[in-house]
């Protein structure tokens, strides 16, 4: 969303708006990695689940299929838009192995109206490739407005039968006896919390409801937007019975909101920000409900992802603390699909700065992207005698070291920082020299 909790009309006849009957046999159209799906569990004491007023379906949200990153460039660009379109693929395969009736994807499926036609097309494809109906909530990214990919003539050519976007506010008959209750964005900006919105229309059913909504909550996000959320609204409807669970999307962790385990967010099934951001995300969610007797509720995390963002922040002052930070590094596992970014603070001289400089450019190298935290970032380079020291000179070239470093020294800003680069080629050219 373009107001995330960590920082931002109807379709017509042609649309594809289907009744979810089909059962299709996957074929592979992005290649899915082959290391086994992680799980976890939340679950809530009830009885066994039984046919008929039980269900199992997947949750999942913030797909946001277009976005980039400007810290990625190149191969590592492409190989991360290659994971998350695999994320995609390894969802329909949790369908599969977890028997799921049904997927519902809580808004942003796509990052930007404007997103391309290869990448519309391709989406389609893999989600028709599900052995189980899908449903399709546009979010802020991608709201039914008059520019929405949902019209697009692209989409509406591509879409397949076992997929249904959610165009209309209200209920949604699943099959007997299980309902959505879709809360769709139609403008990026909307007036009203239109998940209880919704719900607030809603009379006694003996149905398993399954509210399907986009937007921040205002126990985790407390803001004076109209559209927010109100957490203990959901908490009366469940409460109520009116709803049994409400799928959410927005936030792009794993997060479970309230006391009741029946409001959650998915997390997008890929990382999009660094983990200061973003602590739980490259997951689905499974969830199993029933009210064969008493109401249960059963959460599972199934992990999708496969890429790192990770923020480190460290104090260096010397030469010892840079072998600490490559110690950290080299123990980083799966460095290509890794991203880091550093904050670094401290006080280093002339040689630990080319020593780190040469650190840095390893490790870029060997991780998908290494970048410096800049707003957290508060490393200073002085100049010492060591740093002529080290150098080993002897004449002439002694004396304009020394020099350098004692300009490299002085208060004239402009001078020194001059004097420490000149300085610090001197290091890096005798060293390469040895």
């Amino acid at each position: 969303m373009s107001r995330p909790a960590y920082d931002d009309s109807a379709l017509d006849s042609t649309t594809c708006v289907t009744e979810p009957l089909f059962d299709l046999e996957p074929l592979a159209l992005f290649s899915v990695p082959s290391h086994p799906i992680e799980t976890t569990r939340a679950s809530a004491p009830g009885p066994a689940p039984a046919l008929g007023r039980t269900v199992t379906f997947l949750h999942t949200a913030d797909w946001q299929l277009g976005m980039t990153r400007h810290f990625l460039a190149g191969e590592a660009q492409s190989t991360y838009n290659a994971a998350r379109e695999d994320a995609i693929v390894r969802i329909g395969e949790v369908a599969r192995s977890t028997g799921a009736e049904f997927v519902v994807v809580c808004g942003d499926v796509f990052d930007d109206p404007r997103v391309s036609t290869r990448i519309i097309r391709r989406t389609l494809d893999a989600l028709g490739d599900y052995p189980v109906p899908v449903y399709l909530l546009p979010g802020n990214h991608d709201p039914l407005d008059a520019t929405s990919v949902y019209r697009s003539r692209e989409f509406v050519a591509a879409c397949p039968d076992n997929v249904t976007v959610l165009d209309k506010p209200g209920v949604v008959a699943v099959r007997e006896g299980i309902s959505l209750v879709a809360a769709p964005w139609t403008t990026k900006r909307p007036l009203v919390d239109l998940v209880n919105d919704q719900i607030a229309q809603l009379a006694a059913s003996d149905d398993i409801r399954i509210v399907v909504g986009h937007g921040g909550v205002d126990s985790l996000s407390p803001n004076d937007d109209p559209s927010i959320v109100g957490g203990a609204t959901l908490d009366v409807a469940i409460a109520a019975e009116l709803v049994d669970y409400v799928a959410l999307g927005d936030r792009h962790s794993v997060t479970s909101v309230g006391d009741s385990g029946r409001v959650w967010y998915s997390g997008a099934p890929e990382v999009t920000a660094f983990d200061h951001v973003e602590t739980e995300p490259g997951h689905v969610l499974e969830v199993r409900l029933s009210r064969e007797g008493e109401r249960s509720v059963d959460v599972t995390r199934h992990r999708v992802g496969q890429w790192a963002f990770r923020t480190l922040r460290d104090d260096i002052n010397g030469a010892d603390d840079i072998v600490r930070l490559r110690e950290q590094l080299s123990s980083i596992p799966d460095k290509s699909r890794t991203v880091v970014q550093l904050s670094l603070t401290g006080t280093i001289g002339v040689a630990d700065d080319v020593a780190l400089s040469g650190l840095l450019d390893e490790f870029g190298d060997r991780f998908a992207a290494l970048k410096i935290w800049e707003r957290h970032h508060d490393l200073t380079v002085v100049s010492d005698p060591s740093d002529v020291d080290a150098l080993d000179l002897q004449g002439y070239a002694a004396l304009a070291a020394a020099e350098l470093a004692e300009r490299a020294a002085s208060d004239d800003g402009n001078d020194a920082d001059a004097a420490r680069s000149a300085l610090g080629l001197l290091h890096r050219l005798i060293g390469a020299g040895r």
